[in-house]
């Protein structure tokens, strides 16, 4: 279950009296493939032609409507290792911190040139973190994404390669990109990678790669500036920047409500733990009570939206509890523990 299906809509922002965060504007980093769908690159649209739309469609106004700038990031290339670097780098001048503060949105991603991948690679690979191998492209990424989880008052999209014209490539080289991107959708994304475990919440993959590449792994030529030209054409933006504003924005407001019940002081998840996770047909639910007083459990689907109250109770110690999964859809859900001012979430992943 894809997790953009898993996301609900949020049209009213208030609730329980509180104002949700809105994540509805940011910015796009890239380079000139970024620039090419951004549009509108010779087409009859593109991404700010797109987010009127989507504006429209949607009715949101004033501060609900969507926005979104783009720059041209960084004055070299943007291959996964500068963006590795950019992201564990804790200077606010030097690294993603530069854009924290004024993006609630932020979207990266790569050129063409990092689809020229050399060979599947080996954990050695890491000594040498330029080499374009898909063992280092994991690594990178894990590292990323584990960067992105830790910012979870911004939400961050992640695109997968660029793919390379036929001209431009090889079957080997094509093949290793299409291994990659597909272990980043069907992987990584379904929370289904052994490392990164289940995707944080404010992260979202757009699968560039499958949406202008062929079975072959290579760049479709109805979709190529030219041969030995891997830059996408028109034909190429009016496919993406609808794709690119409907994915994106989607997601990161479904991210709102999630964002409204999250944890913000501490996640200290500790004293609520699930096992397993993911789970089949139930899961283990394990949390301390450290107060004498009401407390309860609820859950939570993708959208915020309230699935039921798990249990209730109003003394303090040590609780276990059994959770089915009957009725449940795979997807992700979120536990909630309240005990008087104290709010622990706890994600977990259903499979059916």
């Amino acid at each position: 279950m894809k997790k953009l299906l898993s996301l609900i809509l949020i049209f009213t922002l208030w609730s329980g009296g509180c104002l949700y965060a809105q994540f509805r504007s940011g910015i796009f980093l890239h380079h000139s493939t970024g620039a090419c769908i951004w549009g509108p690159n010779g087409s009859s649209t593109s991404v700010p032609q797109e987010m009127d739309k989507y504006n429209t469609d949607h009715g949101y106004i004033g501060s609900l409507a969507v926005t979104m700038n783009e720059e041209w990031w960084s004055p070299d290339d943007n291959e996964w290792v500068r963006w590795h670097a950019f992201f564990e780098d804790p200077g606010n001048v030097t690294g993603i911190g530069y854009y924290l503060p004024d993006n609630k949105i932020i979207v990266i991603k790569s050129c063409f040139p990092s689809s020229a991948m050399s060979d599947p690679g080996t954990p050695g690979d890491t000594i040498y973190p330029e080499m374009k191998t898909v063992y280092n492209y994991k690594w990178h990424w894990r590292h990323i994404i584990n960067a992105m989880r830790s910012h979870p008052g911004n939400f961050f999209t992640i695109w997968t390669n660029a793919p390379l014209e036929p001209a431009s490539t090889n079957a080997d080289e094509a093949a290793l990109s299409d291994w990659f991107c597909t272990w980043a959708k069907d992987t990584l994304a379904e929370g289904l990678d052994p490392i990164t475990g289940i995707l944080p919440a404010n992260v979202y993959i757009f699968d560039y790669f499958h949406k202008l590449a062929g079975p072959d792994g290579m760049e479709l030529i109805q979709y190529r500036s030219g041969a030995g030209d891997s830059h996408p054409n028109a034909a190429a933006t009016e496919l993406v920047a609808p794709q690119f504003v409907s994915e994106i924005f989607t997601a990161a407001i479904g991210y709102e409500s999630i964002y409204g019940i999250m944890d913000e002081k501490g996640k200290d998840n500790s004293m609520l733990t699930v096992s397993p996770n993911p789970f089949l047909n139930k899961t283990l639910i394990r949390f301390n009570i450290i107060h004498s007083q009401s407390w309860k459990l609820e859950l939570f689907n993708m959208g915020g939206n309230k699935l039921n109250t798990v249990q209730t109770g109003g003394k303090k110690g040590e609780y276990q509890l059994w959770l089915p999964g009957e009725g449940l859809q795979s997807g992700i859900y979120f536990l909630k523990l309240t005990e008087g001012s104290r709010t622990i979430t706890s994600r977990l992943i259903f499979n059916k």
